[in-house]
């Protein structure tokens, strides 16, 4: 008799078949990625407002698992019209807010203070990812774009513009997340999720 091994990897939060369900929402997350979708960010237009994390922090309430499969097509289709580092830095930041807003939103969900919870938590997290990888990346970036002229300037300019990088980042987060849960909330109260 085969043992039931399902973790909280498995498409198991889900009445739809799950298989199409992650298919829709990555295609979504696609869609929402192209350029005509974007908002540049006022004070820094090189970072654009895109809301392609909420169907992929749906995805990750769904199944751990097939997120991580999601975030990897994401990446593949996008990389095709986009920046690859950009895209990389995008894909980074997008699961450093989805993991663990779903993951909060797996153990106690329906509850306000929780849902809060998963808002600041996965907000930080955005928040201090960036901020590391901004720090790391961006100054060789700069380099690379031949932005800077050596890498004193690259890491001065980038230190300027940290502020805006955590300013979006947050506000950022704190939209894909509110937005995440209000449509996990309906799926759920729709009978479509556990």
């Amino acid at each position: 008799m085969a043992r039931n091994t399902k973790t909280p990897w498995d498409l198991e939060r889900t009445y739809i078949p799950g298989h199409y369900a992650v298919a829709g929402l990555t295609a979504l997350a696609i869609v929402l990625k192209l350029r005509f979708f974007e908002i540049p960010y006022p004070a820094f237009t090189t970072l654009k407002y895109d809301l392609s994390g909420v169907p992929l922090a749906v995805i990750a309430y769904f199944s751990l698992k097939s997120y991580i499969v999601s975030l990897l097509v994401f990446f593949i289709v996008n990389i095709t019209w986009a920046d690859p580092i950009g895209m990389i830095m995008k894909v980074l930041a997008e699961a450093s807010t989805g993991i663990p807003l779903a993951i909060i939103a797996r153990k106690k969900h329906e509850q306000r203070v929780w849902e809060l919870t998963g808002i600041l938590v996965s907000t930080l997290s955005r928040i201090a990812l960036m901020t590391i990888l901004n720090l790391l990346v961006t100054p060789y970036w700069l380099l690379m774009a031949k932005l800077a002229g050596n890498y004193g300037e690259a890491f001065t300019f980038t230190l300027m513009i940290m502020p805006h990088v955590v300013l979006f980042n947050a506000s950022l987060g704190v939209i894909v997340s509110t937005i995440a849960l209000a449509a996990i909330r309906v799926l759920r109260k729709a009978g479509y999720l556990k």
